[in-house]
Formats: C-alpha cells, structure tokens, sequence
C-alpha cells in the first residue's frame, strides 16, 4: 500500500442536516416504536432520498477525491448520475495499465452505479470504472493498489452538498452541486492548479500573526515539537479547498481564496491568509531546482576554493570506489515524486555508471532567515532516496549547512535564473545556484 506520510488531521463536525433537513441514519431496535417504522423500512426511504438528490442535479456534482494515505493530496472529479449509470471526468489524465489506455483531462467515462442497504446506505460504483477504480485496483505486487475505496456510505444529502465516507479505508468524499458543465469547472481547476502551484507558499497569517508553513502538492505542513501536521487540500476554480476544516493560530478555515491582483490566498472573513512571497520566499520555495555551477576545469566552477577543493575530492572518492561521476548537484525540490521519496525538499546529486543513472538526496530545510537581512538558513532534516548508499557526500552537505544563514544576491528579479549565497558568518564561503 503506498502509505507514505502519516498524517494527523484537525477534527471535522460533520454536517447533521441531512435531506429536508434530517439527518438520515438507521436506529437502534430499542428507538423503532418512537419512529414507528423498522429501521429496514427508514433505511429503504433514506436510500430513495439519496438517490432522488443525486441524480437531481443536471449538471452533476463537484467530487473532491483524496486517494490512499493523502500523498496525493485531493484530485478534483465531477460525477453526473442519471438512470442507474455514472459520468466520472477527473482534472488530471490517468494512464490506467490495466485496460492499457491513456485518459485526457476532462474525459468523461460512464459506468453503473447502485445505492444499496447493508449496514447502512451505501454508495457504489458497481461496474468498471477506469477513473474511479484505477485507484483501487492492484498493481504487481502491491495487492490494493493506492488504497482507496470505490464504495462510500452517506454521512450527509442535501441538494447542494453531499458527504460520504469510504467503507474500507474510511476518506471522505465530499460533493459539491455544480453550477457549470463538468469541462468548465475541470477546465477552471487545472489553471488554478497552475497557477498556485508554480511557488511554494512558506508563510501563514492568522489574525496578524505569522506562522511558518509549508503550501506545496496539495499539502500545507507545519511543524508542532517534533511532528510534522500535514492539512491536504485540493484545488477549487477560486483557490483551495482542505479535506477538513483547520485551525491555525486559532483562526478555523475551510477554504481559501486567490486574489491575483497581490498574489495572496485568505478565508472569507480574512482571518487567515497566505500573503504574497517575498524574493526571498520565491527562492525558498522553488518548485523546481538550484544547481551548482562547476565543470571540467577550475574555471567553470562557481563556488568558493575551499568548495570546489572538496567537491573534486568527493568527485575522486566516487569514482574510485563506485566507478561513478557527479552528473548534477542542488538544492531545492525533491526530483523525486512524494510517492517515491519523503523528503521534498532535498539536497541532491544525479550520479551516473556507464549509461545508468542514481538520484542520491538528503532531506533539507530552506526558509527565509531575516528579510531585513536577506539572508536565508539551510539545515539538514533526514536521509532521502539512496543517501544510506552514499554517505560519501555528506562532506558536501555539511559544508552547505555548516555555512548557513546565507545573504543572498539575486542575478535579476523577475526570472529568478541565478543567485549567489555567501555566508553572513564567513564571507569566504559562497557558492553560486542557477536554474536550468
């Protein structure tokens, strides 16, 4: 099962109004005659009701899906049901291996779909569906694939919002009536998904007061003692929805909005807010990778004498005892996706025998250490991908740390291409970063 992160989640109130206002649930024997009805006879009404809701909707229903363990954190799905079958379209093209086929963005696949009694009333989707179930079914070796549900029990129906909860592995599944065809809405996702994704917010504002965060991947993580909180979210056409309310310095939001007139995010009331990045920011929280400068000769290095000395010994010890050269080294986000590494951001290098390639990094962490300053700290976290194998760069590592907090000197302030880092501590020690 890809369970990747642990993750701890704020406490959800689910909704007690259920269709026309009631909640919908079965009762215990000893609470029939007050109904006076069998809870068979209430669950049969109350799978009729869900029903009469779904399919209501013309348009069909905004599907905030979260698979397995959240890695992912949410993906947006519409779904439209009429007449026993389901319309599934996902934001993201899936190639599901299974039935050997690629699907684009907004692809609509039609499947059945049943709502049944059991222990409760149960939503599920009952024939194949290449959308829904590539997240369910098994792949090799791994026997329940991303470990997700295909079958959801109803917590809550009303005709705008429908809440349910996975049998097996218990996400939710939240539902939301559309109010435009599912290409729009899908189409409006996507660009936001763009939009936000392109920096790493590194910065929370509640009630005036400001918190570090990280906002990367569908994640917003914080760190509280020793345990990293980790708050999915999903992308909505006017920002990002959580899976569950938050609290954070004790404001409560469950949705933030983008303005892109000042690049920020806040809840409806303004209490919470991810402001604008600062240059510094930007820099802590690339989505892509910094890359040190250096070459064949002593001239095309970019760094410091003392760090170029040490990289060509570390250069000579790969190569002496793997037979392997240093193809890249940097800093910044994880090349790695978050299913096959922890560590997002990362120091790394590419190593590379013959025509095969390594991906060796460590965890870091890179955050703004005073604007007034302009000065940024790097400190090491945790192994990452392969680092166990080649401990042989901690030298190079150390070195980055050691140095740290850095002024940084940017080579231009709209592309962000190249900037210097020299130490505040040591202004003997620098080295040069570059994005390709």
């Amino acid at each position: 099962m890809k369970n990747i992160l642990k993750y701890i989640t704020i406490a959800l109130a689910l909704p007690l109004g259920g269709v026309g206002g009631g909640l919908l649930t079965s009762c215990s024997p000893e609470t029939e005659n007050v109904f006076g009805q069998s809870p068979a006879k209430r669950q049969q009404q109350a799978a009729a009701q869900y029903l009469q809701v779904l399919e209501a909707q013309e348009l069909g229903w905004a599907v905030d899906f979260y698979p397995g363990a959240f890695e992912y954190g949410g993906i947006a799905y519409t779904a439209r049901f009429r007449d026993g079958q389901v319309t599934l379209a996902c934001e993201q093209p899936i190639a599901n291996r299974s039935v050997d086929r690629n699907y684009a963005a907004y692809e609509e696949v039609t499947s059945g779909y049943q709502i049944i009694n059991g222990n409760s009333v149960m939503l599920t989707f009952d024939t194949y569906n290449a959308l829904i179930h590539y997240w369910s079914q098994p792949s090799g070796t791994d026997y329940d694939g991303y470990a997700s549900d295909y079958e959801f029990t109803f917590v809550s129906a009303t005709p705008d919002e429908v809440l349910l909860r996975g049998v097996r592995y218990g996400n939710l599944l939240h539902m939301y009536a559309l109010k435009e065809p599912s290409r729009d809405y899908l189409t409006k996702v996507s660009a936001m998904r763009s939009q936000l994704s392109t920096v790493t917010r590194k910065r929370l504002v509640a009630d005036g007061t400001s918190m570090p965060i990280t906002a990367l991947e569908n994640h917003m993580e914080y760190t509280a003692g020793d345990k990293t909180v980790s708050m999915p979210y999903i992308y909505t056409p006017t920002g990002l929805r959580f899976y569950e309310p938050v609290t954070l310095g004790g404001v409560e939001a469950q949705s933030l909005d983008y303005n892109a007139a000042n690049e920020s995010l806040a809840s409806a009331d303004g209490r919470m807010q991810l402001p604008q990045p600062t240059m510094l920011e930007k820099f802590c929280g690339a989505t892509t990778q910094w890359h040190f400068v250096f070459g064949r000769n002593d001239a095309d290095y970019d760094m410091c004498d003392d760090l170029r000395t040490l990289f060509k010994q570390v250069s000579n010890v790969l190569s002496r005892e793997k037979f392997e050269a240093i193809d890249d080294m940097y800093i910044g986000l994880n090349k790695l996706s978050r299913d096959q590494d922890t560590q997002r951001f990362v120091m790394g290098w590419d190593a590379y025998y013959l025509s095969i390639g390594y991906n060796v990094c460590h965890g870091i962490d890179i955050y703004v250490d005073s604007e007034q300053a302009g000065t940024i700290a790097i400190k090491a976290t945790d192994y990452g991908n392969l680092y166990y194998n080649y401990t042989l760069f901690a030298p190079l590592l150390n070195f980055v740390v050691d140095n740290s907090p850095y002024v940084v000197s940017f080579s231009d302030t709209d592309q962000l291409s190249s900037v210097r880092l020299t130490s505040q501590r040591d202004a003997t020690k620098w080295f040069t970063l570059k994005r390709k």
